[in-house]
């Protein structure tokens, strides 16, 4: 029988947790996550790194790659040394792998007022009620997933356990006017005159409503392929077929991508950072590029840092699509547009942040949105709707809210795409007017910036730092040791 990956582990902290041996399931390595970039889970691997400080703190942590095949043994080894096993899955319910041998505990991120409570194109994994009346314990990230999973009639006890911060955004000092740097990477600049081969390439790129045509057929064939499938593989079915249309899309039209504009990204003025997947709806960067290009086309001090959150795979296929949209707007500006997707490291994101002057968001839907919470810890302001998982931490005092409003959509792992739940449409008005008021008070009003700064660093430090989340997954885990496995 093979061995479980074992890449991570530290003697305990605390003499009363020896004994213990969590089993993390998750996206494992740096190479593993990058090349997941942009999927549905890809977030995950992150949040299990912040997390495994503290959790090397509750006993051994030992992460299990493949738990379809490996969890289980896993298991049987940690208790052949005399050790107490508890299974901890950083992935969404629907990929997650239930063991009867020891307690599960699941971390979803969830974006959503209400949770999948039926087997979804005739899939079981699909019915997030039925996972989670399986687990022993979830874990989420705020109190807004916490209310979806209560009002859903979940029976395993929900916690609530923000993702803690790196101390490196906290101790990164306050952004003070004059203040410019630079990041090695490749970035795409503009405004700049497109050559006429991308002119003709952009105009013959399909736009995004012209492949949900083909959304009905796309949805059968996959659930005809799932059912050849053994069903851990469900999961990546969506994602190769994601993968597959927008590097076939490059490949049959023979776009050209242009090439960087320069190898370095320099970083002055009033800089506004987003991260977007350019192929994941809910981020809604359409609206928020044509707001900033419009709300501030005759600055010239004012940057947006486009970072696309892609693999390497589909850096192509990204910036293309951004730069339809772009090129579609059709505006005059003297505003800065930087398209960077290149990886960037933790030092470098924390550089980012450094020469960032706020972060904007213009999403239909969140589940945490760590890097808002990076950049409030970072003493950065943020442009953004105040729902879903932000409405647990924003608010005027640190942010320049967006209005916003319900509207119908579907989960995202539904294969139909019915319209079960909801998500926000953004005010664009709204949007258009809280960049034009953050420039204003990033170029006029010092005091307030700097006061809007300090109460986002003390907002997340009182909700997001170490310090602070270590009682609660102490707490959340503490009783789960011994606990029956709910699927007996």
């Amino acid at each position: 029988m093979p061995m479980p990956d074992a890449r991570s582990s530290s003697p305990p902290a605390d003499p009363r947790t020896a004994g213990r041996t969590l089993l993390v399931s998750g996206v494992f390595g740096t190479a593993d996550a990058v090349d997941q970039l942009g999927s549905e889970a890809y977030s995950y691997h992150f949040v299990y790194r912040a997390f495994a400080p503290l959790l090397r703190r509750l006993g051994d942590v030992v992460e299990v790659d493949r738990p379809e095949s490996r969890l289980d043994y896993a298991i049987r080894r940690a208790r052949s040394d005399n050790c107490t096993p508890v299974h901890l899955s950083f992935r969404p319910l629907q990929s997650m792998y239930l063991s009867s041998l020891a307690p599960n505990v699941a971390f979803p991120f969830w974006e959503f007022p209400d949770i999948p409570d039926q087997d979804l194109d005739g899939n079981p994994r699909n019915n997030w009620l039925r996972i989670a009346n399986h687990a022993d314990r979830i874990l989420c990230a705020s109190e807004y997933t916490r209310s979806a999973f209560s009002r859903a009639g979940v029976r395993a006890p929900v916690h609530v356990v923000p993702v803690p911060v790196r101390g490196e955004y906290y101790a990164l000092p306050a952004r003070a006017a004059g203040d410019e740097g630079y990041l090695d990477c490749a970035v795409h600049l503009f405004p700049r005159e497109p050559r006429e081969s991308e002119r003709l390439a952009l105009r013959s790129l399909p736009t995004l409503p012209a492949w949900n045509v083909l959304a009905p057929m796309h949805a059968a064939a996959q659930r005809a392929l799932r059912a050849t499938l053994p069903a851990w593989l469900d999961r990546r079915v969506g994602l190769l077929g994601v993968t597959a249309r927008a590097r076939l899309r490059a490949l049959q039209l023979e776009i050209r991508t242009p090439s960087p504009s320069s190898s370095t990204l320099g970083l002055s003025g009033v800089v506004y950072t987003s991260l977007v997947n350019p192929f994941d709806r809910r981020k809604n960067w359409e609206d928020l590029l044509s707001a900033f290009l419009i709300a501030l086309r005759e600055q010239d001090d004012a940057t947006l840092v486009l970072k696309l959150v892609l693999p390497a795979g589909l850096h192509a296929a990204g910036l293309q699509h951004v730069l339809q949209s772009y090129y579609r707007f059709n505006l005059a500006h003297r505003c800065k547009l930087a398209v960077v997707t290149d990886y960037l490291s933790d030092h470098q994101m924390i550089d980012l942040a450094r020469w960032s002057t706020y972060y904007v968001t213009a999403a239909r839907a969140e589940g945490a949105c760590l890097p808002v919470q990076d950049f409030l810890a970072a003493g950065r302001p943020v442009i953004s709707p105040c729902h879903s998982a932000l409405s647990d931490y924003l608010d005027p005092d640190v942010a320049f809210i967006v209005d916003s409003h319900p509207e119908p959509t579907s989960w995202p792992h539904d294969p139909t795409q019915q319209l079960r739940t909801t998500w926000h449409r953004l005010v664009w008005q709204a949007l258009h007017d809280r960049i034009q008021e953050s420039y204003r008070v990033a170029k006029q009003d010092g005091a307030r910036y700097e006061r809007m700064a300090q109460l986002g660093r003390d907002r997340m430090n009182n909700f997001a730092s170490a310090d602070r989340v270590w009682p609660r997954l102490r707490a959340a885990l503490d009783d789960v040791t011994h606990a029956t496995p709910a699927l007996r």
